[in-house]
């Protein structure tokens, strides 16, 4: 999977906020807040393909938790950023 084109992170009034540009802002009129960990990792993941293997490594480097809470927290998130259309297989 991978984050969709057409989405970017930022940082509005210490809020991590998806913004929709270009094409995607006519057609996306949400405006998607992530927790730290969700934003990290958008930043870690983005510009390329990735399994949830890979987003629970970066949970694991991080924060230093398990393996197994590391998986259950990223499927989580990405399950999130999917329900949302910010992922594409």
């Amino acid at each position: 999977m991978k984050i969709k084109k057409g989405f970017t992170l930022r940082t509005v009034m210490g809020q991590n906020v998806v913004l929709a540009e270009g094409n995607n802002s006519d057609n996306y009129g949400k405006i998607i807040t992530l927790n730290s960990s969700a934003a990290l990792l958008w930043e870690k993941l983005k510009g390329r393909s990735f399994e949830a293997e890979d987003a629970a490594r970066v949970l694991v480097d991080a924060y230093g938790i398990d393996a197994q809470q590391a998986r259950e927290d990223a499927w989580y998130i990405l399950g999130k950023m999917m329900e949302k259309g910010l992922l594409e297989e």
